[in-house]
């Protein structure tokens, strides 16, 4: 597993000049671990040996991913022909693979209650989520579970740093620099905080066992993409794209927030997603603002 002293050798580049790695890492520390019940959900859901009746128990333990289940279970997207009252039958009509993201936006909802800045930053990463599953699904479909957890991650240093009190304080900051200068969070954040959420949520994802590649996701979504030559590329230009998306949509950031018009036409020509002539943006950032309308709700409690 990579350890967090080599996240930080990968991106050298996002310490501002000063910072004490040490105190990166301490910060990292400070985030509570996931919850019991999540965590004994996740265990299992890893576990080839486990079945729909474990999971259901374990989800049964904590009566909010409960209710999160049941009602993702009777969403428009898992159209019954009757109602889901079971949790068990909630398992196996959600299934194993959008269980897992389910746990996790249950997870980072509940970090999100402390204010609007915290709702801000929970509105990005489900609407990057939301629309990077869309996308993925126009390009492979397989992965379109994998790019909505990897979505709604990408933000996960920001609520980190929402979740330490110190950094929470400088975090307001980072909005008036993002409003008065008009850059983006990981600019603001370098400038106020001297260091930035990809790199601290690589390395808390890291120390939340995920893998590898989800981590690889959260460090570099933020990078100027230079080139698509490997799936890891695709997959990490479909998240870049689904939070520039989200952005250009106005779902998740104050006043000011830039929005990059030409870097998301070059990764829709760049996917394949650009197949008629003319600027398809308007019209992608009209379907995203009706996506996270009809959809962001299945996903809250």
């Amino acid at each position: 597993m990579t350890t967090p002293h080599d996240l930080l050798g990968e991106y050298e580049g996002h310490l501002s000049q000063g910072i004490d790695r040490e105190e990166l890492i301490a910060c990292a520390d400070k985030i509570p671990p996931l919850p019991h019940a999540v965590l004994k959900v996740l265990k299992l859901l890893d576990d080839p040996d486990s079945d729909a009746s474990q999971v259901a128990e374990a989800v049964s333990s904590d009566a909010g991913l409960t209710a999160s289940l049941l009602k993702l279970a009777n969403s428009a997207a898992f159209a019954q022909a009757g109602r889901v009252v079971s949790v068990e039958q909630a398992v196996t009509t959600v299934g194993f693979s959008k269980l897992r993201s389910l746990m996790l936006a249950t997870t980072l909802r509940g970090m999100a209650r402390r204010g609007p800045v915290d709702q801000l930053i929970w509105e990005n990463s489900l609407a990057t989520a939301l629309i990077g599953r869309r996308l993925a699904e126009q390009v492979a479909k397989p992965w379109a579970d994998e790019i909505f957890l990897m979505g709604l991650l990408h933000g996960l240093g920001q609520f980190v740093l929402l979740a330490n009190e110190n950094t929470r304080v400088s975090y307001a900051g980072v909005l008036r620099r993002v409003t008065e200068n008009g850059v983006d969070y990981v600019t603001a954040e370098l400038d106020e905080i001297g260091f930035s959420h990809p790199l601290l949520g690589a390395l808390v994802a890291n120390r939340w066992n995920f893998p590898p590649d989800v981590c690889q996701a959260i460090l570099h979504y933020h990078d100027p993409l230079e080139g698509i030559d490997t799936t890891a590329d695709r997959k990490l230009a479909l998240v870049k794209l689904a939070d520039l998306l989200a952005h250009a949509a106005g779902l998740g950031h104050p006043n000011g927030f830039p929005v990059d018009h030409e870097t998301i036409r070059q990764l829709l020509h760049c996917l394949g997603l650009i197949r008629t002539e003319g600027d398809v943006v308007p019209a992608l950032i009209d379907e995203a603002q009706e996506q996270f309308k009809t959809e962001a709700p299945m996903w809250t409690t």
